[in-house]
């Protein structure tokens, strides 16, 4: 009788203590990084869950909580100047902005990417990192996309909001890098992309004298700049649009530092939203997100990680 006893009281302990641990399980949820702005385009400061409409895949996700984001900022800076040393003054008074809430790597590209400076908030390794960013040599043929793609591999998890600065100037070489593929690479990061180029960058890079070969041949090379062009355009249009970042244009790199403090300061005032993981959401899911509060715009990832 007592042996049964203590049978019982077992089953009913366990089923019990299943129960109560099924009772508390938290369910599956996403978080993902947005900016919103008001209609003078400053940064909101107050935003709340009912301001926002999330969806993925068509549904309506639930919002479980809308809060300042608190993750740590991981920000490669690419820098394509052709050797001028433009960008260098904007880029120490962004890092000097965010220094208490990030670390930085240095990436420079004359033409293959080159490692500048490793990911690092101390002030002394980053000045010494941005003097390397002076006028170095006029060169043309940067690698930008190849820079891009380096990027994305130096993807650190959920332990830091990962941004990648790219500013150039043009004059890029061609790449065999396919635009999809490069902003697939993005959307799995979950980096945000954020490009500035000047207005001459717009242009097409001066076309280099081609003697003893045939028109064929001329052609074919053409086509190859052109496609180069357009697959660069695309990454640096739709990648950063599509990764909640955005592609700015300024009038030459003396302009660069008006543009670097709106980043810095969007940095410093995204949110993080968290939302209800339903069973069945998939990663690269569609994402729809909408401000109901008038005048508020809202910028985000196009797609879930």
């Amino acid at each position: 009788m007592l042996r049964t006893l203590r049978s019982t009281l077992t089953v009913v302990t366990a089923l019990a203590a299943a129960l109560a641990a099924a009772g508390g399980r938290q369910p599956a949820t996403r978080t993902i990084y947005l900016s919103a702005f008001d209609d003078k385009g400053a940064t909101l400061p107050d935003l709340q869950p009912a301001d926002l409409v999330v969806k993925a895949g068509g549904k309506v996700l639930e919002i479980v909580r809308v809060e300042p984001a608190a993750t740590p900022l991981r920000i490669t800076v690419i820098v394509s100047d052709a050797g001028t040393g433009g960008f260098q003054q904007g880029i120490a008074a962004f890092m000097e902005r965010l220094i208490d809430r990030a670390e930085f790597g240095l990436v420079s590209v004359l033409i293959q990417p080159e490692v500048v400076m490793n990911f690092s908030n101390d002030r002394a390794v980053l000045r010494s990192g941005v003097r390397r960013l002076g006028a170095r040599g006029r060169q043309d043929g940067a690698q930008v996309m190849e820079a891009i793609q380096d990027a994305t591999r130096a993807v650190p998890g959920e332990s830091q909001r990962t941004v990648i600065l790219v500013l150039r100037v043009g004059v890029e070489g061609t790449s065999p890098l396919a635009g999809g593929e490069i902003r697939e690479r993005l959307r799995r990061s979950g980096a945000l992309l954020y490009v500035i180029s000047t207005a001459s960058a717009a242009r097409p890079s001066p076309s280099s004298v081609r003697t003893g070969i045939s028109a064929e041949q001329a052609q074919l090379h053409d086509d190859e700049i052109a496609a180069s062009r357009r697959n660069l355009a695309e990454v640096l249009g739709d990648g950063a649009r599509e990764s909640g970042g955005r592609h700015d244009e300024i009038v030459a790199t003396t302009s660069v530092s008006p543009s670097l403090e709106r980043i810095a300061d969007e940095l410093l005032h995204q949110y993080a939203v968290t939302l209800a993981a339903p069973a069945g959401l998939k990663a690269n899911e569609k994402l729809s997100i909408t401000g109901t509060r008038k005048g508020v715009k809202i910028q985000a990832p196009a797609r879930l990680r």
